[in-house]
């Protein structure tokens, strides 16, 4: 299962919570078992309670992002997308169903829909770390790197310890040329412990850059050490152990 889907199914029993404070015992019933199902992925029969709650709340938008979200975990992107419509339309200001309907639409390809709808939810939510990191994703991806570095930066301020968003505004900073930038955000990834032992090949290309030899090969060494094969080649051709590598 991917990750997107796990932050769905978070997302899905975070909303049942809030909807079993105030609703009747029958339509709680149908979201506990609608509950049981998803933790064991049965999402088809979690669906079917769902439409069950439905009838029984036609008006509630929470109900209506629910069965959104479980066609998207059944990779069924017409009735997810319909079901958020049915969501935003009872809810205008419901911003995880433009969120969740702006993955959608890119997961069925409609990329420059997807990020009207990811954009909408910012507005709603400026401090919205998910879609400000989609966007930026987005961005970078359509050429606009400095607008993906942009948004990296806003999430930086909203969440200081965000390992990943250091990691990616180095890796932008660094096709920008900006290779100073870029290993001050590589370090500050590393020192918050990143997983990505890339982070040191990448900080050693931006080193070498800027004629940082010895640090560049450092660096080398280290993504070695912790398994990164890619860092050989860059021994082979710029360090002192090239002879070895031959």
């Amino acid at each position: 299962m991917t990750k997107i889907k796990q932050i769905a199914i978070i997302g899905l029993l975070l909303t049942f919570t809030a909807c079993n404070n105030n609703s009747k015992q029958s339509f709680n019933d149908h979201l506990t078992k609608a509950n049981k199902y998803l933790v064991t992925c049965d999402f088809e029969n979690g669906l079917k309670e769902f439409e069950l709650a439905k009838q029984i709340e036609p008006q509630n938008a929470e109900i209506y992002y629910s069965i959104g979200q479980t066609y998207f975990l059944l990779s069924d992107f017409k009735n997810a997308i319909d079901n958020y419509d049915k969501a935003i339309k009872l809810n205008p200001k419901y911003t995880f169903a433009y969120y969740s309907r702006g993955l959608t639409k890119s997961f069925n390809g409609d990329n420059l829909g997807g990020q009207e709808d990811i954009t909408k939810a910012i507005e709603l939510k400026p401090d919205f770390i998910f879609a400000l990191f989609q966007r930026a994703t987005f961005k970078n991806s359509q050429g606009n790197t400095q607008g993906a570095i942009d948004d990296l930066s806003l999430i930086l301020k909203y969440k200081h310890d965000f390992v990943n968003g250091y990691y990616y505004r180095g890796l932008f900073y660094g096709l920008n040329k900006e290779y100073e930038k870029a290993i001050v955000d590589l370090s500050k990834a590393i020192e918050l412990k990143t997983d990505r032992t890339n982070t040191y090949v990448y900080r050693g290309a931006y080193e070498y850059s800027l004629g940082q030899k010895d640090k560049a090969c450092e660096d080398f060494y280290k993504a070695r050490e912790l398994g990164d094969t890619t860092s050989i080649e860059y021994i082979k051709k710029y360090c002192l152990e090239q002879d070895k590598y031959k």
